[in-house]
């Protein structure tokens, strides 16, 4: 509750100070609605057309009354009801084909906008998804792409509907009543300053409710994650009242929103009959004095009483762009943010091959505030050779890995393939050169045979069989219901943790990688499991340049160097019989586990 507490108050600032920048609305459109330009045009003029449509039939009440009601001429009443059909028929078929080029440009720009925030999402650096909440994650494809998304299609539509809807009343006004119309203006006023008011009020909350919305999400999706966690410490309780909290936080402050809200329509409402009370007063003398007709008069009220849903919707429009604005800042701060880790211009492809890794005087630390994690540290492996990592937790193993695979640079050092720094190799083609298996397995909810295949989409299923089989994973598979088409649920979760390791392995296998990254990669099977896949693992390892983080010794008694890892330093190196010559820390953990 406390994380919470210290997020709310980083966001006072932005809800104190409760001002966008309207030069967001170009870039909006340039981003968004520029893409779907043909659309929106074609959108736009048909909302014009139906709106036009909606004033022509109000031009015809001035010839009904006076030339056909009061002159009692029937024959022209007919033909003015025709072209009241003919009026009303054109808006609705104009307004039905606006909803079907809206939609259409909505759909376009959706599917575009959520697609550009993924790729940018994918390419951005591994620290932001450590330090960001999944929930504020989610929220760009959610809300924050949602309400931007309503900025370009129907908030600037509706907008363009109402004000055309109201200028072309406006005319009509101004054309049978200009009197009327000049002593109406003085209420203008009235109607602007509270809205102003209004609207600076809704801006605070709407930064508010978007902070409280990715707080919930977050909270939802950790608690779908963690819930075996939460069952297995009875925490069911005291995260229900956390949630709850931040619900009923959002719910006051969504019901904020609403008495801010409510007070636009009952306003407007209140100056609108204001308005009619004066039209009718002033209509009264100005119809006995003669200065207007009857039909004028009657083309006038319609013509006004027309204008007040517009009216009344063009003031709530302004929620809408304040909302859109609101998250296309932060939506924008998002999409312009650049990862940490990119290539450099003179970056090459990585060939595949034997691979010489070297780490030269390399520190490196996650925050710099946090003190470094690794300090001057240097190895030389070479190509073909094992480098087991042994050591206390939290000595800088996992983070040799990272830097390896080029998560991280380090801040002092280089690390160097074949005699070149990494920084001068493309990332993509790096990351294809090695192959992890990890203690944690991640396995994508699908088939067994896609989780296999994840890193090489076009093998073919004998290689699939045979990368399953030096895993000693086909057996387990082909016993299951569906065999390789079985699905492995959310994480894996209709899997064991052998099972999962086995599989992640046969994908590691299935790469056929020039570099392995083993992370206690036997670390969940059986005794008889993790003999045949040592095995295999010696017979995928021959050639290759492999590194192996192990906390069991007896995995890496082979290997061709041990180095251990204790508070960032390399304190001791040399092979099994070297470390145990020694009698330094490798000795007293090799012999604790022996004697175990």
């Amino acid at each position: 509750m406390k994380k919470k507490t210290k997020q709310v108050k980083q966001q006072q600032p932005d809800i104190l100070d409760g001002k966008i920048k309207l030069s967001l609305y170009g870039r909006v459109w340039r981003e968004v609605g520029r893409p779907q330009l043909k659309w929106l045009a074609l959108g736009i003029g048909a909302t014009i057309i139906a709106a036009a449509a909606e004033a022509f039939s109000i031009t015809l009440v001035k010839q009904i009354i006076d030339e056909g009601f009061i002159a009692q001429n029937m024959k022209i009443l007919y033909f003015l009801g025709l072209q009241i059909v003919f009026a009303f028929t054109a808006k609705s078929a104009f307004s039905y084909a606006r909803s079907l080029l809206l939609g259409k440009a909505g759909l376009m720009a959706a599917t575009e906008l959520r697609m550009r925030i993924y790729r940018h999402m994918m390419k951005m650096h591994i620290g932001v998804f450590h330090d960001s909440r999944s929930g504020k994650l989610l929220n760009y494809f959610g809300a924050l792409a949602g309400s931007v998304l309503n900025l370009v299609t129907d908030t600037v539509i509706t907008t363009v509907q109402h004000v055309a809807t109201l200028l072309f009343m406006m005319i009509l006004m101004l054309w049978y009543a200009p009197q009327m119309v000049v002593i109406l203006l003085f209420m203008v006023p009235a109607i602007i300053l509270p809205l102003l008011w209004i609207m600076k009020k809704k801006r605070k909350l709407t930064r508010l409710g978007f902070g409280i919305g990715a707080d919930s999400l977050s909270h939802v999706t950790q608690s779908i994650q963690g819930v075996k966690t939460i069952q297995s410490f009875a925490m069911e309780c005291t995260e229900c009242d956390t949630y709850c909290g931040i619900e009923i936080a959002g719910r006051r402050n969504a019901y904020k929103q609403m008495q801010i809200s409510g007070l636009q329509s009952p306003l407007l409402e209140i100056m609108i009959s204001v308005g009619i009370c004066l039209s009718l007063i002033l209509g009264g003398h100005f119809i006995t004095s003669g200065v207007i007709s009857t039909g004028d008069f009657a083309a006038f009220i319609l013509a006004l009483t027309a204008a007040y849903q517009p009216a009344k919707k063009v003031t709530g429009v302004g929620n809408g762009v304040q909302a859109g604005l609101i998250a296309a800042e932060q939506l924008f701060e998002f999409l312009d943010s650049k990862s940490e880790v990119v290539d450099a211009k003179d970056a090459v492809p990585m060939t595949r091959g034997p691979v010489h890794v070297k780490l030269e005087n390399v520190s490196f630390a996650y925050e710099v505030a946090d003190g470094e994690v690794l300090r001057d540290v240097s190895l030389d492996v070479e190509p073909g050779a094992v480098c087991a990592l042994v050591g206390p937790s939290g000595g800088g193993k996992s983070t040799i890995f990272n830097l390896l695979e080029r998560f991280y640079d380090p801040q002092s050092g280089r690390v160097v393939f074949n005699g070149r720094d990494l920084k001068k190799y493309t990332i993509e083609s790096v990351r294809k050169n090695i192959a992890i298996v990890s203690q944690d397995v991640f396995l994508f909810h699908g088939s067994i045979l896609d989780n296999i295949k994840y890193g090489v989409p076009d093998a073919t299923e004998k290689q699939i069989h045979a990368a399953a089989v030096a895993a000693n994973a086909h057996e387990f598979i082909k016993d299951l219901p569906n065999g390789y088409d079985t699905n492995v649920g959310e994480r894996g979760a209709n899997l064991s943790g052998g099972q999962k390791q086995r599989i992640a392995i046969a994908r590691a296998i299935l790469k056929d990688a020039s570099i392995l990254l083993l992370d206690e990669a036997t670390s969940a099977l059986d005794s008889q499991s993790e003999k045949l896949i040592q095995s295999a693992l010696a017979n995928l390892m021959k050639g290759r340049t492999t590194f192996v983080i192990a906390h069991r010794l007896s995995t890496i008694l082979d290997a061709d160097q041990i180095l251990v890892v204790k508070e960032g330093r390399i304190v001791e190196r040399g092979t099994d019989k070297q470390l145990c010559a020694s009698d330094g820390v490798y000795k007293k953990l090799r012999d604790v586990q022996l004697r175990e």
